[in-house]
């Protein structure tokens, strides 16, 4: 049986935003609801990702939000893999990202180091 995938909370972080972004290769996104699936390599395990967003809105309709991964400074696991690359899948609540907080408001997601906007729509 597989364990299940820990859900981490996104949220919007001016000052994390403003940080580097997490050193992965994101190989697929997928979102079911309001929860988007990220599978990444890397060159190390780098623990629990953030999923941030920036404040400010692209004006838009849907408005776009830049996002970045970020490493969670005291979750890095260890910084060498014995030069076998890391394979990850992290999951992320994406409501906190939302423009609005009402049901079905849409919002795309600019996530860097990922060429597609995602179009998030807000559940019940």
């Amino acid at each position: 049986m597989a364990t299940p995938i820990e859900i981490n909370i996104s949220e919007i972080n001016e000052a994390l935003y403003g940080s580097a972004a997490a050193p992965i290769q994101i190989d697929s996104i997928s979102i079911s609801t309001n929860i988007l699936t990220l599978k990444f390599s890397c060159a190390f395990n780098p623990g629990r990702l953030r999923l941030v967003g920036s404040t400010m809105l692209a004006k838009s309709f849907p408005p776009i939000r830049n996002c970045k991964f970020v490493l969670q400074e005291s979750n890095i696991k260890q910084k060498e893999n014995m030069g076998n690359p890391y394979q990850g899948v992290q999951q992320f609540e994406l409501n906190p990202l939302s423009h609005k907080f009402v049901q079905d408001a849409p919002t795309y997601l600019q996530i860097e180091g990922w060429p597609e906007k995602i179009l998030f729509i807000y559940p019940e």
